[in-house]
């Protein structure tokens, strides 16, 4: 009877060491780690857009070419950034992607005008806008401080956009990529400094 006494004690101390050293939570995780990990699996299949091998995460192997801040009068808008899987920018050379942090709150509405009066900056043909608009309508959400906007061009005719690393629509348009992405890269942007920064040309402490 004390033997089978002492084994109980003994085993009841070693469980409180378990848990009181943090072993307990790691076992734990362990074996609640592949349930997870299914569950997780289950998750991710449903935000598939494009095709079965397309990730939630834009920036999945891409490396930074340049970033760079948009001011408007004394505000800071947004940060921006320019990806490859190079690391270096080469106009058509595809796949890329431009992430955008949002400072502020901002409706879509607003983003769509902003977008609209650059494409009429750059002069392109009025129809193409309005083509252009309607697909981006059906797309962009509101956004406020701390949300990214994400467009991902996957080839010359197809391009995504995603919204905190969650895909949005994607674009069957031979244009519509280079037309968007004029906005910040063309010699011609309306924003000359950030285009530099951009494509590595200028730093920025942002």
């Amino acid at each position: 009877m004390a033997v089978i006494l002492n084994r109980y004690y003994n085993l009841k101390l070693s469980l409180s060491f378990l848990y009181s050293s943090g072993l307990g939570l790691l076992l734990l995780t362990l074996f609640t780690a592949p349930l997870a990990a299914r569950e997780g699996d289950t998750l991710a299949s449903t935000t598939v857009v494009v095709e079965s091998s397309e990730v939630s995460e834009p920036t999945q192997n891409f490396l930074e070419v340049g970033r760079g801040e948009m001011d408007w009068l004394w505000f800071s808008l947004y940060k921006a950034k320019l990806m490859t899987l190079t690391g270096r920018y080469q106009q058509g050379q595809y796949p890329l992607l431009l992430d955008i942090e949002y400072y502020r709150d901002i409706a879509a509405e607003d983003l769509l005008q902003a977008t609209r009066e650059q494409w009429q900056h750059l002069q392109f043909s009025a129809d193409d806008i309005k083509r252009w608009q309607s697909l981006l309508t059906a797309t962009w959400p509101d956004v406020k401080p701390g949300d990214h906007l994400s467009f991902k061009v996957i080839d010359e005719q197809t391009s995504q956009f995603f919204f905190n690393q969650q895909p949005l629509g994607v674009m069957h348009d031979a244009n519509f990529a280079a037309a968007f992405l004029a906005i910040w890269l063309s010699k011609d942007t309306s924003r000359p400094s950030l285009r530099a920064q951009l494509l590595g040309e200028k730093s920025c402490d942002c």
